[in-house]
């Protein structure tokens, strides 16, 4: 096959490494490799010439290749080979982190995935958005931490915010019908924040958008969520709201932190929809 393989340039040495191995596996097995910077393909101008796309990082990193393009359905197939923190989007597609099963997974694919884009205003997101504790989480973790301990950077910003609670109504319109929260999450896939589940309903082929509303964002009600994640609950708090919708409208206060796919990426009031471009994954 004709694969762009798409990374950030100025990636950690451990996590280049990863990048070289691949692109000298695909290489042995017979593959050729053109290299490309995070942005750096267009769509209108390479497409015809690759038949795929293996983008090496995490979901932020998925978001800048597809989210760059000005039609995104004209990408060649995708597929994702996860060096990132968290990784959503490659646990949700199951793709392999050793470089010879990556390798054999995107050759034989078992199907291939059709996900329909979301978009929170007009920036698009793949995997998980969200308002309240959870963005607010992501907006204070620290960068080096990070790249010391990974996920578990998350945890050591959420502990930071304890004396302080972030704490914000937020007015929710869904397709039409209001809805009071202080957390709102929305998901494109079974997972969140690792291995964990917020919504088993939750699907990338969904035809809708899912989301998860918690009427209050106490403390104690995050302790029930994190729970709820970690434990593989399938009994959820009789007051939370699973709600799925085209269009989901959030009014909230201006500097509100959202986040999408592990980065904070705008401020509220905003509007997240499901549009009907889509893209294929391997």
């Amino acid at each position: 096959m004709r694969i762009a393989l798409v990374y950030n340039m100025r990636l950690a040495p451990r996590r280049m490494a990863r990048v070289e191995r691949l692109a000298e596996v695909l290489t042995q097995r017979g593959h050729h490799i053109s290299h490309f910077g995070g942005d750096a393909f267009d769509a209108a101008r390479d497409a015809e010439k690759f038949d795929c796309i293996v983008m090496a990082g995490g979901d932020g990193t998925a978001r800048l290749v597809i989210g760059s393009q000005r039609h995104p359905a004209d990408l060649p197939p995708l597929a994702i080979y996860p060096i990132g923190t968290i990784n959503l989007l490659a646990r949700e597609l199951n793709y392999p982190r050793d470089p010879e099963r990556f390798a054999a997974r995107i050759e034989n694919p078992a199907a291939r995935t059709v996900t329909r884009l979301a978009r929170l205003d007009d920036t698009l997101f793949l995997a998980c958005a969200s308002i309240g504790f959870d963005a607010q989480t992501v907006a204070v973790v620290s960068e080096e931490l990070k790249l010391k301990i990974g996920r578990f950077a998350y945890v050591a910003a959420l502990l930071s915010l304890l004396k302080d609670w972030p704490r914000r109504p937020l007015a929710l319109t869904i397709d039409g019908e209001p809805v009071a929260a202080e957390a709102l999450f929305v998901l494109r896939g079974r997972f969140y924040a690792g291995p964990w589940t917020l919504d088993r309903q939750a699907r990338l082929e969904h035809e809708k958008l899912r989301a998860l509303a918690l009427p209050h964002a106490r403390r104690r009600d995050i302790v029930r969520l994190l729970t709820y994640a970690l434990t593989g609950s399938r009994i959820p708090h009789g007051r939370w709201h699973f709600l799925e919708a085209d269009r989901i409208e959030v009014r909230c206060a201006s500097d509100t932190a959202i986040q999408a796919d592990g980065d904070v990426i705008a401020q509220g009031p905003v509007t997240f929809t499901l549009t009907e471009e889509a893209v294929t994954f391997l």
